[in-house]
C-alpha cells in the first residue's frame, strides 16, 4: 500500500475536479459533487441544494461552503505538504482558512448572541442554523492547526469550544435531572443529541480545547457524556436510530465513538472513557468483513450488509480503529485499520473523468464490485463529498504513514506508525 501515491491522487482530484474554483482554495471548497443521472434522489437534491455548477451532463457541484468540509480539506492539504514534500500545497490550506475567517461570514461574532463563537451551516445557502458536528470539526481542526504555526486559530477554536461546552453541559444536565422526558428544551443549535455523530464529535473537540484552554472545565461535560452514551439513544423526543444488529447504536455511531472516545481517553486519562473506546472498537472488529468493509446501517445512506458507506461509516471506522490501535497499542485494531485502508486503496476511483479520478464516492456495492448500492439526498454512490469522505479518508492514509493523529498535538510524528 503506497500511501504517498494514494494521497497524491486524492490531492489531484481536489485540484482538478471542479470542487474548488479557483483551485487554489481562495473561495473555499464546495460540499460535494453530485452525479444526478440515474440517481433516485436527484429531485430531492435539486430542491434541497439549489446552489449548483454543472460540470458535465448529469454532474453538478453542490456549491455550499460548509465550515467543516473546508476545515477538513485545509487539514488534508496541511498534512499532505509534509508527506508529499510540495510546499505549494500548504498555500491551498492558507487560502481556505483565509476564506473561512475573512470572506465566508459563517461565524457568529456578536458578543450578546447565544450562538457567539459558533459557525453557521453553509454559505451561500445560509440557513442560519448551527450544527454540533460541524462546529466540533471546526474546533478540533482549528486547535490542531494552531499548533502548526497558525496561532490565530487558537482563539477561534476556543471561542467555539466554550460555546459548545456551555450548551452541551446544559443539555446533559437536563437529561440527568429529568430522566427521559418526552421533550427536551435543547440549545439554539441542531444536533443536540447523544449520538456519537453529534455530541460524540463535540467531546473530541472539547478534548482539544482542554489541552489549549486549561482554565476552562471541559472534562466534566466529557465524563458525563461517556457515562450516558453506551446504552444507545436517549428516548427524549429525538429521532432514534436503531441498529439491525440489535445493538444500541448503528454501526456508524460506533465508528464515530471509537474515534472520539479514543481522543478523549488520550487527553483525560479516564478509565471509564477508555472502556467506551474499547467497546466501540470491539464492535467494529466484530462487524468488519474479510475484505475490510463495514456494513451500512445509517439512515442517510443506502443500507445493506453488502454496501460500504463512505460518508457515515467506512471513513470513520477507519479513523476510529487507527486511533484505538494507538491508544491501546493493540495489534488487532491496527490490523483491522490496515484491512480497511487496503479496501479503500483498492476502490479509489480510476475513471478518466477529472471529477471522478482519484476520488472516493459515497457508496460501494460489494456484490457488483463497483460504485453503487443506491442513493440518498445526503449519501450514496452519487454523492462525492469533499469533507466527510474524501478529506478524512486521505487523512487516514497520511496518518497511517506519518504517525500523525487527531490526538491533541497529534501532528507531531509518533513512534511506531503503521506501515
Amino acid at each position: 500500500m503506497d500511501a504517498d501515491r494514494i494521497v497524491h491522487r486524492s490531492i489531484t482530484w481536489f485540484l482538478n475536479s471542479g470542487i474548488m474554483r479557483p483551485a487554489d482554495g481562495f473561495w473555499g471548497v464546495a460540499e460535494r459533487i453530485a452525479l444526478l443521472a440515474h440517481n433516485e434522489a436527484a429531485a430531492q437534491i435539486r430542491r434541497a441544494f439549489p446552489s449548483q455548477t454543472p460540470l458535465a451532463s448529469g454532474v453538478v457541484v453542490l456549491e455550499n461552503r460548509r465550515p467543516d468540509c473546508n476545515m477538513q480539506t485545509a487539514l488534508l492539504f496541511e498534512l499532505a505538504t509534509d508527506v508529499l514534500g510540495h510546499a505549494a500545497i500548504r498555500g491551498v490550506a492558507d487560502h481556505i482558512l483565509d476564506y473561512l475567517l475573512r470572506r465566508s461570514c459563517l461565524r457568529d461574532e456578536a458578543p450578546a448572541s447565544a450562538t457567539c463563537g459558533l459557525w453557521r451551516w453553509a454559505n451561500p445557502k445560509n440557513r442560519s442554523s448551527y450544527w454540533t458536528d460541524d462546529n466540533a470539526w471546526v474546533t478540533t481542526i482549528a486547535l490542531l492547526l494552531a499548533g502548526r504555526g497558525r496561532p490565530y486559530l487558537r482563539e477561534v477554536g476556543i471561542a467555539t469550544a466554550r460555546s459548545l461546552n456551555r450548551h452541551m453541559a446544559a443539555f446533559l444536565a437536563e437529561i440527568r435531572a429529568a430522566g427521559a422526558p418526552s421533550r427536551l428544551h435543547g440549545a439554539p443549535m441542531s444536533g443536540m443529541r447523544l449520538n456519537p455523530h453529534w455530541l460524540g464529535l463535540v467531546t473530541m473537540a472539547l478534548a482539544h480545547a482542554a489541552a489549549a484552554d486549561p482554565e476552562t472545565d471541559y472534562a466534566s461535560t466529557v465524563v458525563v457524556y461517556h457515562d450516558l452514551v453506551l446504552p444507545g439513544p436517549h428516548k427524549a423526543g429525538r429521532r432514534i436510530r436503531t441498529s439491525p444488529s440489535g445493538l444500541g447504536w448503528t454501526l456508524s455511531e460506533y465508528a464515530y465513538l471509537a474515534l472520539t472516545a479514543s481522543v478523549c481517553a488520550h487527553q483525560f486519562g479516564d478509565e471509564a472513557i477508555r472502556t467506551v473506546a474499547r467497546e466501540a472498537a470491539d464492535v467494529l472488529m466484530r462487524r468488519q468483513s474479510d475484505q475490510g468493509q463495514f456494513p451500512s446501517e445509517h439512515d442517510e445512506a443506502p443500507k445493506g450488509e453488502h454496501v460500504a458507506d463512505l460518508v457515515y461509516t467506512q471513513n470513520w471506522a477507519t479513523l476510529g480503529l487507527l486511533h484505538a490501535g494507538r491508544l491501546f497499542d493493540c495489534a488487532d485494531y491496527r490490523a483491522a485499520c490496515v484491512r480497511s485502508l487496503e479496501f479503500l486503496d483498492h476502490i479509489q476511483d480510476d475513471s478518466p473523468e477529472p471529477w471522478l479520478r482519484g476520488c472516493w464516492r459515497g457508496a460501494y456495492d460489494m456484490r457488483t464490485r463497483r460504485w453503487g448500492g443506491g442513493d440518498r439526498f445526503e449519501g450514496g454512490a452519487g454523492s462525492i463529498y469533499s469533507g466527510w469522505t474524501n478529506a478524512p479518508i486521505a487523512l487516514a492514509f497520511l496518518m497511517e504513514s506519518s504517525g500523525a493523529s487527531l490526538f491533541p498535538g497529534g501532528f507531531r510524528p509518533a513512534r511506531g506508525a503503521l506501515r
